[in-house]
């Protein structure tokens, strides 16, 4: 009987591995470093394609509302566009959600080579 608790245990934990392994990264907004670290993460497990679809991505949603090159050179902000600058917008989306997200909000047209 023991054994057969300690076997139902192992099963469950394996399942509940296999279950959250299946689970889309999210970005975590919780600090500056934890979006970055999430960020990272997200990009390091996706393929090129969808890697190139978020850095686009990245630079729409930072530049969301800009209607001119002269507001991004007069504003410092701009000129460094990072997730940590968006965080708050992106917190909790995943790679999809944040590609979606960049063609709803975006004033800035991304082409890529493969359009």
């Amino acid at each position: 009987m023991r054994n057969f608790g300690k076997l139902a245990s192992i099963a469950l934990l394996f399942f509940f591995s296999i279950i959250n392994a299946a689970e889309p990264i999210r970005i975590d907004a919780s600090s500056n470093a934890a979006a970055q670290a999430s960020w990272d993460r997200m990009l390091a497990e996706s393929n090129s394609q969808t890697q190139q679809k978020l850095l686009g991505a990245l630079v729409q949603i930072n530049l969301a509302g800009v209607n001119s090159a002269l507001e991004v050179a007069s504003n410092p902000d701009l000129q460094s566009l990072s997730v940590s600058r968006i965080k708050d917008k992106v917190a909790g989306l995943t790679a999809e959600q944040i590609i979606d997200l960049a063609g709803r909000v975006s004033t800035v047209k991304i082409e890529t080579g493969s359009q």
